[in-house]
């Protein structure tokens, strides 16, 4: 790829934009994506699963499964396509670190390119992951994801709705940091329900929320540093990887360097 073409793809912070795209050739397999799941890792636990943010999972949502008896992921397929439960958002199913075998599988669009981060040794950084989400579920807070990394989604079944904040607006947005990691500084207070709330958080008058709707068979390339959150308008299956090339290696090596210099004192608070 000619460093025009590269250019014209990942511009400069200031100039990047979110971009929409079709793109219904991701997964490529006889057996829908839901289908291969189930046939081939649904006798896996639901609380082993998690990837770069396998807390969300294994920590916040095991009581969750278990006060609704789902043990396993084919346990949790099956109630997601009855509709009978009302089931927790399933977030962050690691291909690299549970499911490497679907990397056979998937073939990223051009946009998603180059990416220099997409090796299973590097899973801290892409993170490839699937999300199974009911209607109405959703993300949460607002917030960038670690490191400056460029995002791609891909829609590949029913629609979810994008919120987006440009990086700029970030002072507007109450942020604080996260109790988890030392790479966490990069959260907000703020969630779709609490945009509403002008009166507690009048500085959001000073941001521009830009709405974009997934449907399945479109991808959304997110430019680093975006904050955003979602919302699945219908039952949604998706899929995320995150990206560094050229355009973003520096900042991402010190994002980075930074969580590594916060370390020991999350470490010390931990033990503390």
């Amino acid at each position: 790829m000619n460093s025009a073409t590269l250019t014209s793809r990942y511009t400069t912070q200031a100039e990047s934009f979110p971009r929409v795209f079709k793109c219904d050739t991701l997964w490529r397999h006889e057996q829908p994506l839901l289908d291969y799941l189930r046939s081939h890792h649904g006798q896996r636990s639901l609380n082993s699963f998690g990837g770069s943010y396998g807390w969300s999972v294994r920590y916040r949502q095991v009581e969750d499964y278990e006060a609704l008896h789902l043990t396993t992921l084919a346990e949790y397929i099956d109630a997601f396509r009855e509709g009978s439960l009302q089931l927790p958002y399933l977030r962050h199913l690691s291909v690299n670190r549970q499911m490497r075998d679907l990397r056979a599988h998937i073939h990223h669009p051009a946009e998603f390119t180059p990416n220099w981060v997409d090796h299973p040794w590097l899973d801290r950084f892409s993170g490839p992951e699937i999300f199974l989400g009911q209607a109405g579920t959703g993300f949460g807070n607002f917030h960038q994801d670690h490191s400056s990394v460029h995002i791609g989604f891909v829609q590949l079944e029913g629609r979810k709705q994008f919120t987006l904040y440009r990086p700029e607006d970030g002072q507007y947005l109450y942020r604080k940091p996260g109790a988890q990691f030392p790479w966490q500084m990069r959260n907000s207070a703020i969630t779709l329900e609490r945009m509403r709330d002008l009166e507690a958080y009048p500085e959001l008058r000073k941001a521009t929320p830009i709405t974009v709707t997934l449907n399945a068979g479109q991808a959304l390339l997110l430019p680093a540093d975006w904050w955003h959150t979602t919302r699945n308008l219908t039952d949604s299956v998706s899929y995320s990887i995150r990206i560094i090339n050229a355009s973003n290696v520096g900042a991402a090596l010190m994002r980075h360097a930074e969580g590594l210099l916060r370390m020991p004192g999350k470490l010390a608070d931990a033990l503390g």
